[in-house]
């Protein structure tokens, strides 16, 4: 079975993003920073990354606590103020 995908422009991966984040309630910039590497951008651009899958994973990622996964922390967030 062939599967077709859909290539994202960046302003289309930045407003999933933004959407995402308002379901979940989080910061989408923390999505970006924290939770997704420069590859799975690329996959996002790609259409590689499926929106469910997405979606799960920033799930995951905030019941985690939001550590920078994107470079390699464990680590909770905390907030600067």
């Amino acid at each position: 079975m062939e599967t077709c995908q859909t290539i994202l422009s960046v302003e289309q991966c930045k407003d999933l993003l933004r959407l995402i984040a308002k379901k979940l309630c989080v910061r989408a910039d923390l999505i970006s920073t924290r939770l997704l590497s420069e590859d799975d951008k690329q996959d996002m651009v790609n259409g590689d990354l499926p929106i469910e899958a997405l979606e799960c994973a920033v799930q995951c990622w905030k019941d985690a606590g939001m550590p920078d996964y994107a470079h390699g922390l464990t680590d909770p967030y905390k907030p600067t103020t």
